[in-house]
């Protein structure tokens, strides 16, 4: 037993399982020759590089790290104009709706349609980043919302409204950022696990990097949804909510030239024997034994520049006018249907099911917040003006920008120091270990809220639960969609699509949510909410433990090698 995490009696490798570091500096693991393997560097120096690098300079886990941090920035950026359109018309919710003499309930009903679209639009885009490859829908899906926010400008009426936002829907879908547009905003901020750019970050960087750029990423989404809203609020009391699309036209129409010109394509065929954290066999066996017949030697280095010392490239390296190209061929040969419908399939895995379950209840529950922000504050005792409602965001900013900058090197510390406790070896499941975070804080969060609010404590109180809510769901956020691309890095955007389906749900719960919170009352919801929260958190224990066998079983198993086929 792995530190908890139960041995498999079936497989020789798990898929997921890789040997991650060497044993107080051994240079041999269980007879394997790990010198032959590429290591990290510096403080870090007995942590192999997993996946293995190939000999090509135009493999993504080649780049320079400077050239893979620059493209995440970029991205992360555009990620923070994403996540700021969806939201950032809602603090004038109130006065549209007088405008256009409806009520409250029926115009945050009628845009939340949003989320049913994404729901649905982000299995296209999804099969075509696979198929296609990652940069012509990050480009498409830019010019969807560019095009859609001129259009939102321009509108005057409800129903050009929502169909200019049902457009720019789409265009999210390849980020995925919940453009949720139900009441009071920041319920998406932490939807760190945005599909494409997840997948991406799998692309570009190996085993032991991929927390903190999860959290540097999800840091970026929650300053663009929280400080996007609390500067709408006062564009639309000055110049009115038109303005908050004018704005965004202007800022995605400038992002288009960013993307097409610093944010190559970053999906990549290398040979099977590199991906040592795949396969049922040990590919790290068969690549030192691989290496050592010819002789090879390897330099430890991360940012990989020349790989091995008085070798030449496999290739040669790619122009940067090349990199310009929208379109680098077929990135997978699966027919597009099969790609389609993979993620529903997917849905019988059991880390995926887990996945689902605990990530789209979980950050969920943030919709139920957000509901019931403008309900509360704008009434009696608070009284808060539509300004002061969106301030309220700065809560929840802070709640995320200072669960970042934890989450991310405490997920990648837990990964490489239970790795060196497990004599090398790392498991998946050890990435759901910082999920007790989100279990102790997340449940305090949620009961405090409604608690609060039921008996009319200072603004403070429920403010300051709102923030931890979001401080401790981005554990749960890093857990979950680190743990699915280590078990199907192969197929990462299908399993992120699929667990994205909760998106559907989420546009359910937009229908009853408020009137279940008039009912009944905020201290009965949310001790019903955080009671379910709890026990989500909790079924991370389980999955902890029997993760290992589910992974070996859905590798066995036909009816999964045929999913997985598909």
């Amino acid at each position: 037993m792995g530190l908890g995490v139960l041995e498999d009696k079936h497989l020789d490798h798990v898929p997921g399982t890789a040997l991650l570091t060497d044993v107080v500096g051994a240079e041999q693991q269980g007879g394997l020759n790990t010198s032959l393997l590429k290591h990290a560097k510096g403080r870090d120096s007995d942590v192999m590089l997993v996946p293995q690098p190939s000999r090509s300079p135009n493999d993504p886990l080649n780049w320079p790290l400077w050239k893979k941090d620059l493209m995440l920035f970029f991205i992360c950026i555009d990620t923070a104009i994403v996540g700021a359109w969806g939201p950032m018309i809602s603090p004038g919710y109130a006065q549209m709706s007088l405008d256009w003499n409806m009520s409250y309930n029926e115009l945050n009903g009628g845009l939340g349609w949003g989320i049913f679209v994404i729901g649905i639009s982000c299995f296209i885009t999804n099969s075509l980043a696979v198929i296609y490859g990652r940069r012509p829908i990050f480009l498409l899906g830019n010019l969807l919302l560019f095009i859609s926010s001129l259009w939102a400008y321009f509108a005057h009426s409800y129903n050009n409204l929502l169909a200019s936002r049902l457009v720019g829907c789409i265009g999210m879908s390849p980020f995925e950022v919940y453009v949720y547009c139900a009441v009071d905003l920041l319920e998406k901020v932490l939807k760190v696990g945005i599909r494409l750019v997840t997948a991406t970050i799998a692309d570009l960087y190996f085993v032991h990097q991929r927390g903190l750029r999860l959290a540097m990423w999800g840091l970026c989404l929650s300053v663009g949804v929280g400080g996007g809203t609390v500067i709408s609020g006062y564009i639309i009391e000055d110049l009115g909510w038109n303005w908050t699309y004018g704005i965004c036209a202007i800022l995605f129409g400038v992002w288009i030239l960013v993307l097409f010109l610093f944010c190559p394509e970053t999906a990549y065929r290398r040979d099977e024997s590199l991906n040592t954290d795949l396969g049922t066999y040990d590919h790290a066996e068969e690549l030192t034994e691989k290496r050592a017949a010819h002789g090879e030697k390897v330099e430890r280095v991360e940012s990989i520049e020349r790989t091995e010392s008085g070798t030449e490239w496999s290739e040669a390296k790619h122009s940067y006018w090349h990199s310009l190209k929208i379109y680098h061929g077929r990135q997978c040969d699966d027919a597009f249907w099969k790609v389609l419908a993979r993620p529903l399939m997917m849905l019988i895995f059991p880390q995926v099911l887990f996945s689902f379950f605990a990530y789209g209840l979980t950050t969920s529950w943030l919709i139920v917040v957000g509901s019931v922000l403008a309900q509360v504050f704008t009434a009696e005792p608070y009284n808060f003006s539509v300004s002061q409602v969106g301030l309220v965001a700065i809560a929840s900013l802070i709640g995320a920008i200072i669960g970042a900058f934890v989450t991310g090197p405490l997920a990648d510390w837990v990964a490489k120091s239970m790795s060196r406790r497990n004599k090398g070896i790392y498991e998946p499941e050890f990435r759901l270990v910082i999920i007790i975070v989100t279990l102790i804080l997340g449940g305090i969060s949620f009961f405090g809220f409604g608690w609060s609010i039921e008996v009319q404590d200072p603004w403070i109180a429920p403010v300051f639960f709102f923030g931890l809510q979001y401080f401790s769901v981005g554990f749960m956020t890093i857990a979950v969609y680190g743990y699915l691309t280590d078990c199907h890095r192969d197929k990462a955007p299908e399993a992120f699509a699929a667990i994205n389906l909760r998106n559907i749900y989420s546009f359910g719960m937009n229908y009853f949510i408020a009137s279940w919170i008039t009912s009944q009352g905020p201290k009965q919801v949310f001790c019903i909410v955080g009671g379910v929260h709890v026990f989500i958190c909790l079924c991370a224990i389980p999955m902890y433990i029997f993760g290992k066998r589910c992974r070996s079983w859905t590798s066995r198993v036909p009816i999964f090698q045929k999913v997985m086929s598909a």
